[in-house]
């Protein structure tokens, strides 16, 4: 493979990435949710609960800032604080009742987006881009521990 096709693929793959975060914002365009804001979400949704000193490592953001957006969310129901007794310096944040039903309310959205682009491709075809993207995931790994 020449490097021009290694290259082509490389901006292959960042415009998909692109159009699928634009999906997803369309998605969240209407919830009122700040882009931070849903990376905390997307965040605890991945973890189920999740330090602040991860949320800022996560993020590349200062306590002070993550401890505001994290304070917002909390002010509109979608997470909780919690403090354990073994673990007292430590802060985390979970989704409440009301986040929980917002992320998997969300979820099915960007499932029901998704759907749509794939909505006109044989099951076939669908195996072939999946196989394609996780050897292409593979080889990446591969490559990161070299």
């Amino acid at each position: 493979m020449s490097k021009f096709e290694s290259f082509e693929i490389a901006m292959l793959i960042k415009e998909v990435y692109s159009s699928t975060m634009n999906i997803v914002s369309n998605s969240l365009k209407d919830s009122g949710l700040t882009h931070q804001q849903i990376m905390i979400i997307k965040l605890v949704a991945h973890n189920k609960e999740v330090n602040l000193s991860r949320l800022c490592e996560e993020m590349s953001l200062s306590k002070g800032t993550v401890s505001g957006i994290v304070q917002r969310l909390e002010d509109i129901g979608y997470i909780e604080k919690v403090k354990y007794e073994n673990d007292k310096r430590n802060t985390y944040v979970r989704f409440s009742k009301r986040g929980l039903e917002f992320a998997n309310e969300f979820r099915n959205k960007i499932n029901e987006s998704f759907d749509k682009i794939f909505e006109n491709f044989t099951e076939e075809e669908v195996k072939e881009v999946k196989e394609g993207l996780l050897k292409l995931k593979k080889k990446i790994k591969e490559n990161e521990n070299k």
